[in-house]
């Protein structure tokens, strides 16, 4: 995580021109992580091979759907195969996503359409507004498109459409037979990651969650398989969880809050300070001291601790817990380098400490993290770390290796959290960068805050010393009464009997102003050290959530439909072989038997790991929600910090007030 974030230059002001200080309406010009680009939409939970992902169709249908009418115009003769298609899949579609799976991939599968021409396609029934599509008007006319489209490449258009409307082409009758067998021989399981599939709601925004789980008719032969493995009933609907159910999922979401607790309540567990060394020819390498008196893992003793890491270590842990934690909420490090050719500055240094420090926090404060064997040794192992490894046997494999999803998160929470988890997941996933790109701003405006103290702490030390000198200079411009035997009377006449009053009160200022100064010096030292590290913690985990939103996408992809199709193939050639005689083809026949059983297996275990994967972001998801307390203890305590320096400073202020009152003559 680059901590050129909070590089508050003059040269680069967040406030300029192009920055939209209050323009909550503007998109984000630029954002906080240069090596995190935008995604062009927003990640949910959709299938078993794209975790975590909402269509674009999704983000779009909701713009036009506010934006476009409805075409005004009906069809009054409507092709008999569109009527006969309707029939087969009334049930079935409720939303464009539906009729995506039902109708265009079925077509895509068979060759009468690509993915290009599916896209153009759903891009016309979105600009037009041919949605819902359980409207049947809606429904026939968006077949329309695709036959005109199958009949004619580049003619599926909105005004091809409304000029042909009652004289369309008939469907491709190999494709409505292929719906038609499909309906005959359904008996498919639940898409693994979309559990509940309720349809009790047509309502559209409802069911623009509750239909992304879909029925999938190529593992139709296989759901005996997937309960004997995942076990359970994965399909249970939410409107059948009962009492007792629901008491038990409150609890289990309450224990995984209760595991998590980020508040720093001024203490942190872990300490780290810098200790430099001269090492090798060249470079100057610096070592880290961390302290702590953490009882690490169940055999772990008691008492204080201390180990010496150097940058490179931590930067190998983080890369460790990648590997095994992708789908964890996981700190980031501060950046290693310097400028090419410079020497280290110190205050980079001191940010890079902290850096360290904050993420050494985070981790041992993380349930999952803090019982991880190897940042248990990462803390413990008094020697060189380098050496330790060499010795060490390390499993780099991901969490879930042997692990099994439990049946109760399958057929009782999962059903209870989906949609308002998956509806959740999808907003902060998409509000995340606006997050950072207003608390980066925060942050930038405490630093600038912080600076302007040490300012003002600097001109209250001139405007004493500059006072300081005019005490000296003012007595020749009004002469004091030298208290002499015999004074002449014109001498005395000159005289001035105040001005040691008068310099005696502006003693009394310098006075004040020094402590004023020494005050804000505190609170300077305090906004620093303490508010913007807060801060700075907070803006970490911001960053960590956005990353896991990142990996998610990225890394749960899976190969269950290019097994389910190879699945497909190979029974088929099964089927041939079997059929006749099999004299000679024993061994043709035992490989694709054993190919099909291998590749089933390999379909299972992937699900699991889909379960799996959901059952991680979710708890992840859960715990992060306690961060939001982390919000409340930076502000309550800069208020307190904000009042405490008011309260010294009026103090002195009135102190000074009534001393040079009583005090500094106004008249002789």
């Amino acid at each position: 995580m680059s901590g050129s974030i909070f590089n508050t230059g003059e040269e680069e002001d967040p406030w300029s021109s192009a920055s939209g200080w209050n323009d909550a309406d503007k998109p984000i010009v630029k954002s906080p992580i240069p090596s995190l680009s935008p995604t062009p939409y927003q990640s949910t939970y959709l299938t078993s091979s794209e975790l975590l992902n909402q269509t674009r169709g999704e983000a779009k249908s909701q713009h036009h759907l506010q934006q476009k009418p409805a075409s005004s115009m009906s069809m009054t003769n409507v092709p008999s195969s569109y009527e006969t298609l309707r029939s087969e899949l009334v049930n079935k579609i409720s939303t464009i996503n539906d009729f995506e799976y039902y109708v265009f991939d079925k077509l895509i599968e068979l060759q009468y359409l690509t993915n290009y021409q599916k896209t153009k396609l759903l891009d016309i029934v979105y600009d037009n507004n041919l949605v819902p599509v359980t409207l049947a008007q809606n429904f026939y006319q968006i077949l329309g498109l695709i036959a005109l489209e199958i009949d004619v490449p580049g003619s599926g258009d909105f005004v091809t459409l409304q000029f042909k409307l009652n004289n369309l082409p008939e469907l491709p009758q190999p494709f409505l037979k292929l719906i038609k067998r499909e309906e005959d021989e359904q008996d498919a399981i639940n898409d693994p990651l979309m559990a509940n599939t309720s349809r009790a709601n047509d309502d559209d925004e409802t069911d623009d969650w509750n239909q992304r789980g879909r029925i999938d008719p190529v593992l139709s032969d296989h759901s005996d398989s997937q309960h004997q493995i995942l076990g359970g009933d994965s399909g249970k609907d939410a409107s059948e969880i009962n009492p007792q159910d629901a008491s038990y999922i409150e609890k289990y979401i309450e224990d995984i809050r209760d595991e998590f607790k980020p508040l720093i309540l001024d203490d942190t567990p872990v300490k780290i300070k810098e200790v430099p060394e001269k090492e090798g020819l060249l470079f100057k390498h610096i070592n880290y001291i961390i302290t702590h008196n953490l009882v690490l893992g169940k055999g772990g003793s008691s008492g204080h601790k201390k180990v010496i890491r150097r940058y490179s270590d931590f930067a190998w842990l983080l890369e460790y817990l990648l590997q095994k934690y992708p789908f964890r909420v996981i700190p980031g490090l501060p950046p290693k380098k310097f400028t090419v050719g410079a020497s280290p500055d110190s205050q980079f240094l001191q940010r890079r400490r902290r850096g360290l420090h904050r993420f050494l926090n985070q981790l041992v404060k993380h349930p999952v993290f803090r019982e991880e064997p190897i940042v248990q040794s990462f803390l413990t192992v008094p020697s060189d770390l380098a050496t330790w490894k060499k010795q060490a046997k390390i499993d780099y494999s991901i969490e879930f290796k042997g692990q099994k999803i439990q049946t109760d998160f399958i057929n009782t929470i999962w059903p209870a959290i989906s949609e308002e988890f998956l509806r959740n997941w999808a907003s902060a996933e998409q509000n995340i960068r606006g997050l950072i790109e207003k608390w980066t701003k925060l942050v930038i405006l405490v630093e600038r805050h912080e600076r302007r103290q040490q300012q003002m702490s600097y001109d209250n030390q001139k405007f004493v010393e500059i006072l300081n000198q005019f005490k000296r200079l003012d007595t020749t411009v009004y002469p004091q009464d030298q208290q002499s035997s015999s004074p002449s009377p014109s001498c005395t006449m000159l005289q001035n009997n105040d001005i040691e009053t008068i310099n005696a009160g502006l003693t009394a200022i310098g006075d004040s102003y020094s402590k004023s100064s020494q005050v804000i010096v505190d609170d300077s030292y305090t906004i620093n050290t303490k508010t913007l590290e807060k801060l700075k913690n907070y803006m970490d985990y911001l960053y960590s959530l956005l990353e896991l939103f990142e990996r998610s996408k990225n890394l749960s992809g899976n190969q269950i439909d290019v097994l389910n199709k190879r699945i497909k193939e190979n029974e088929l050639n099964f089927k041939k072989l079997t059929a006749g005689s099999t004299n000679g083809k024993e061994v043709e026949i035992n490989k694709l038997r054993q190919s099909i059983i291998n590749d089933k297996q390999e379909i299972f275990q992937q699900l699991n790991r889909d379960w799996l994967i959901k059952q991680c972001c979710f708890k992840e998801y859960v715990m992060f929600q306690e961060t939001q307390y982390l919000i409340s203890e930076i502000w309550v305590e800069w208020c307190k910090d904000r009042h405490k320096l008011q309260e010294k400073l009026t103090g002195l202020s009135e102190n000074l007030s009534t001393e040079l009152t009583n005090d500094m003559p106004l008249n002789r």
